[in-house]
């Protein structure tokens, strides 16, 4: 089991190494320092280091591991079925689940290093007083995010893989985006809200109003370190759940629907 995911992973790597793929690779992985250059060399004065805090958190653990994990983990079953190779993967022990976590870890692994690489050009070209913190916590964070979002991501496409990237994008606008920002208990159902939480604490920034405002409510009060068990738990929980899934659905190929 354990050999057949590394096949799948190298594999997907191998595939990845492709001119396309490459340049949407550097595209993302250039982004944020793009936005970055542009703050920096259109400012009239020197940004406050909350500004760069913000503004790389935006880009690189809510814009790239999403949108990077979106676009890789979410057709890991509909690009099988699409290619007509998921009959032949489903009659091999374990066939099945090998492909979905072996293209799981190619995806996390693809974007955590693109992430990786945006950040560090970003934080280059912003040329903080506090740079080495800044980097040091969004590194955490892309590090953090990119499992998660990829296994959120990973169980949408295992449960509907034809309609996948519509349901994928419909619930990071909705629920990332919208429910992660109201302040209510249903936001900590979010993986934005334990990231924001361990944003202000990792950066140490200042909450507006102070801990006894509204604000609170959109970070929380437990220690980083329990955000940190609850993304671990949930990113594995839902890895455990997709490979449910995959087990009891009954997948029908392009040709067999065509017939």
């Amino acid at each position: 089991m354990t050999g057949n995911v590394a096949a799948v992973f190298l594999f997907e790597w191998r595939r990845a190494l492709t001119l396309p793929r490459m340049a949407w690779w550097a595209l993302l992985a250039a982004f944020p320092a793009f936005i970055i250059a542009l703050i920096r060399f259109t400012a009239l004065s020197s940004p406050p280091r909350d500004l760069w805090a913000g503004t790389l958190y935006a880009l690189v653990p809510m814009l790239v591991s999403m949108l990077g994990t979106l676009l890789w983990a979410t057709p890991a079953v509909s690009s099988e079925l699409e290619r007509r190779s998921w009959v032949y993967l489903a009659v091999r022990p374990h066939g099945g689940v090998a492909v979905l976590l072996g293209k799981y870890l190619g995806a996390v692994t693809w974007v955590v290093s693109t992430a990786l690489v945006g950040l560090t050009m970003a934080v280059l070209i912003a040329d903080s007083d506090d740079g080495w913190r800044l980097w040091w916590t969004m590194a955490r964070l892309a590090c953090l995010a990119c499992p998660a979002y990829g296994a959120v991501y990973l169980l949408i496409g295992t449960v509907l893989p034809r309609r996948a990237m519509v349901l994928a994008v419909a619930y990071t606008l909705i629920f990332e985006l919208v429910v992660g920002l109201i302040p209510a208990v249903v936001n900590k159902l979010t993986v934005q809200y334990r990231l924001r939480a361990l944003l202000v604490e990792w950066c140490d920034l200042e909450i507006p109003g102070g801990r006894q405002s509204g604000a609170l409510a959109l970070i929380g009060d437990a220690p980083p370190w329990q955000h940190i068990v609850i993304l671990m738990f949930l990113t594995a929980g839902l890895l455990f759940a997709a490979t449910l899934v995959l087990r009891w659905s009954e997948f029908a190929s392009s040709a067999e629907t065509d017939v």
